[in-house]
């Protein structure tokens, strides 16, 4: 037996800088967070390969999906140019047509999880509603021979109030559930892990998922209420929850069985929380003002045992 990991982690805003900023070190612009430094990227970037590393118990985890990544020019400077360099990840990411421009990625090890196979799946929107992330799927070889199929989403924000952005949700579900059952029914023993920001919590979204899949977030966002002082994956008006989640298919593999799921912090990625009580997680930018942190989010780890 040996025992994998893979992570989730909306990173938030790592865009490249604008033309004019690369080589300058100068304050946040109100223009926006497009127009921040080179610097100030290398620094994101190297406070999230430190995360990466930290997550992985000394080992880079096998697979790490990503959300909030502004396309290729971020993923190349960050596997070629930082200490992620060191471990020896190839990448996958997007090209969707989200007007902030940001993107799904995928970081895997092609040692433990051999490519075999990667698309995108566009997500067709209510009339109006505007553009949203691609859907990135890859199917790969793991150590025993096997085959993994991983989802990467990130599904439409609640921006302008949860109900009237809930269409556009179910639309991003739509196209998650359509892949996934198209491989679960092509695979004579699937095992698929989708992974994402789905913009919504584990308690409301568990019922979207059917018979045929689990989302192993719920129990954690559950838990939340009866252990107050237990950190989500996000905070929201003094609040923690789980907008982050992993969902797997029940159907069991003979060489795959899921370990364990939880939320992963350490220290140096919260900060005081002024507005409420505890802790937030530390940004790079908080408002207006550079934090020089990681993400709003903290990211999520999973782990399985892989059978010989």
């Amino acid at each position: 037996m040996q025992q994998q990991r893979i992570m989730f982690w909306n990173v938030e805003n790592a865009f490249w800088p604008s033309d004019d900023s690369l080589h300058q070190d100068d304050e946040f612009t109100p223009e926006g967070i497009r127009h921040w430094t080179r610097s100030r990227l290398r620094q994101k970037l190297l406070q999230l390969s430190r995360v990466i590393l930290a997550a992985g118990d000394g080992k880079a985890p096998m697979i790490v999906g990503l959300a909030e990544i502004e396309g290729d020019s971020v993923m190349h400077y960050w596997t070629h140019s930082t200490p992620l360099w060191d471990l020896h990840y190839n990448y996958i990411v997007s090209n969707g047509p989200d007007v902030r421009g940001i993107q799904t990625a995928l970081l895997y090890q092609p040692t433990d999880f051999k490519l075999l196979h990667a698309d995108f799946h566009r997500v067709q929107l209510p009339d109006g509603v505007r553009p949203t992330r691609d859907v990135l799927h890859a199917a790969g070889r793991i150590v025993n021979g096997d085959t993994l199929d991983v989802i990467v989403c990130h599904l439409p924000s609640r921006l302008g109030g949860s109900k009237q952005s809930q269409s556009a949700r179910d639309a991003a579900h739509h196209t998650v559930m359509h892949l996934a059952d198209s491989i679960r029914h092509c695979r004579l023993h699937p095992a698929i892990v989708i992974m994402g920001d789905m913009n919504d919590y584990a308690r409301k979204s568990r019922a979207w998922w059917g018979k045929d899949y689990v989302n192993l977030m719920a129990p954690l966002q559950k838990s939340l209420k009866t252990h107050p002082s237990s950190y989500g994956s996000h905070k929201y008006q003094g609040e923690w929850g789980f907008l982050d989640q992993f969902i797997v298919n029940t159907t069991s593999s003979p060489s795959f069985s899921i370990s364990n799921a939880r939320v992963f912090y350490l220290p140096f990625m919260l900060a005081e929380d002024t507005s409420h009580l505890g802790h937030r997680p530390a940004r790079s930018y908080y408002g207006y003002q550079y934090e020089g942190g990681y993400s709003d989010h903290l990211p999520i780890l999973l782990d399985f045992d892989v059978y010989f």
